[in-house]
């Protein structure tokens, strides 16, 4: 796996069936629960997904990095 390249990164069969299936589904769950909850339409849902989806991008490397200088 190269760490560097992230579009060249592809999970084990192991990883999708024991952690990333798991995630995508309580995830869509929970993602249900709140459009209930909130009686809003999925599209807000789905905008805030996007949003935490841009986070995680942008501040992964700052983190790592931040990290990686306390060992």
């Amino acid at each position: 796996m190269d760490k560097n390249n992230i579009n060249r990164w592809e999970p084990t069969k192991l990883q999708i069936d024991d952690i990333i299936l798991p995630a995508y589904t309580d995830l869509s769950k929970r993602c249900v629960a709140y459009i209930n909850e909130l009686e809003c339409p999925p599209q807000y849902i789905a905008d805030m997904l996007r949003d935490l989806a841009d986070a995680i991008i942008t501040s992964y490397s700052k983190v790592k990095n931040n990290n990686s200088s306390n060992l």
